[in-house]
């Protein structure tokens, strides 16, 4: 009895680690499927930058849950995580971005890797309003 119980345990607990939030490479996504809508102003200052994705491929396991992203003198790095079932998150997804008092009139918008070399793939550049 003790030995069905254990079992059942590390079926749980290898379910479980193996579903979590991935970050994916650009192969990804389709070849146009990163998509960058006009940004719009919002708050004092702020832009708000709408970004969605398009996956190359149907995977109906995997939701969309957030991008990461960062600013680098002129350059906005993003990166975007899945959810893989069956512990899915809440969704955390905004529809964009929203880059705090932009300094500059137009940014570079990078797609970046997140494997350890992290390679970045250009995505167009970002006007601001």
């Amino acid at each position: 009895m003790m030995r069905i119980y254990s079992t059942v345990f590390l079926i749980f607990i290898s379910l479980f680690l193996t579903s979590c939030l991935d970050k994916k490479t650009r192969f990804f996504f389709a070849e146009k499927g990163v998509i960058v809508g006009d940004p719009n102003k919002v708050g004092q200052g702020d832009v708000f930058i709408p970004i969605s994705f398009k996956t190359a491929i149907m995977h109906s396991a995997q939701i969309f849950h957030d991008i990461e992203w960062s600013e680098e003198n002129g350059v906005i790095y993003i990166t975007a995580i899945y959810n893989e079932p069956p512990f899915s998150k809440k969704i955390e997804y905004s529809g964009g971005i929203v880059l705090k008092n932009p300094k500059l009139k137009t940014y570079d918008l990078k797609y970046k890797d997140p494997n350890p070399d992290g390679g970045t793939h250009d995505i167009g550049l970002v006007k601001m309003p």
